[in-house]
């Protein structure tokens, strides 16, 4: 099969919503995609490329910038993402051919490092053609409310997913703070990890998620399937359960069943998590390949807030 292959521009992006659909069933607007994808406020936009069979787009392997922060130092790194294909090219060497011309795109526009969380499908490809280490898999803990799982049933309907973010609005908004979290991961001075500041906050409200303050502790959370928990900032782990008995109450009236946190080990999260969570999981690898950081890339560390599509 001949292919082509294509930079992602503002002029293709929209080209993406076909793959998401065929591949992972899902249906992304115009502006979520091209906002994903926008970085200049770092000064370097848009890594990735698309491949091309018949002018139909079939897979695409691409990259989000990103700072990175060790102790008082701060890198670019990239963090890859949304590496997909459709069924009936599945096996023709696309993922390792656009992965390595993506790889090459961000090493000469100064990207120290790349990163992510590969998944089942992705993970031999990752470690096995494109060189990755990893050190350590991401934990997971479920804390299930009493409630109805109404959530799941809203969003089987735009109308109905429309009301329904509509009520989680209402639900949340005397909570809602403009107080950002700098990165729970940091208490660690060894972690190497997402430099949060006002700049990254700003280009993440593209996925509608907000930050509550309960009990003079800070949430930073998206609301699919589940209430999820990107990081916390508490003050002592008392006024932590209160705030966490309280966001359990909200999340069982608005129908959510349940609230997911997700931390690497030895983080904040995983320490407060680990003890009071009842269900717990293995979740994605920790992935890296070096291009010139000098960062010890091994302690790398994250929340859930990080993935790129929280």
């Amino acid at each position: 099969m001949a292919y082509r292959f294509e930079k992602i521009a503002d002029s293709n992006l929209t080209d993406l919503k076909i793959i998401y659909k065929t591949v992972f069933g899902k249906k992304y607007d115009d502006e979520e995609i091209l906002k994903k994808f926008d970085t200049r406020y770092l000064g370097v936009t848009h890594f990735g490329y698309i491949a091309y069979y018949q002018n139909k787009p079939v897979a695409f392997h691409g990259a989000i910038p990103v700072q990175m922060k060790y102790k008082n130092q701060v890198e670019l790194a990239a963090q890859y993402g949304d590496a997909m294909t459709v069924k009936a090219h599945v096996g023709k060497g696309l993922f390792t051919k656009l992965g390595k011309l993506t790889d090459a795109q961000l090493e000469s526009n100064g990207i120290q490092f790349v990163w992510g969380f590969p998944n089942q499908n992705s993970e031999y490809g990752y470690l096995n053609n494109l060189n990755w280490k990893y050190y350590e898999s991401i934990k997971g803990y479920k804390i299930k409310t009493t409630a109805f799982p109404f959530e799941k049933l809203a969003r089987k309907i735009k109308f109905t997913s429309i009301l329904y973010d509509t009520t989680i609005l209402k639900a949340f908004s005397k909570f809602q703070t403009d107080k950002i979290i700098s990165g729970s991961v940091f208490l660690n001075d060894d972690a190497v990890s997402i430099h949060r500041n006002d700049a990254y906050y700003r280009y993440k409200t593209f996925s509608n998620n907000f930050t509550i303050e309960i009990n003079e502790t800070l949430f930073w959370i998206k609301i699919n399937n589940g209430l999820l928990v990107g990081d916390v900032q508490i003050q002592t782990l008392e006024k932590f359960d209160v705030a966490l008995q309280t966001l359990k109450e909200i999340a069982a009236k608005t129908g959510i069943k349940e609230i997911v946190f997700q931390a690497s080990p030895n983080t904040l999260l995983s320490h407060i998590m680990e003890p009071r969570a009842l269900e717990k999981f293995d979740s994605w690898k920790v992935g890296f390949k070096n291009f010139n950081s000098n960062f010890p890339l091994k302690n790398l560390k994250f929340t859930f807030g990080d993935l790129d599509t929280f």
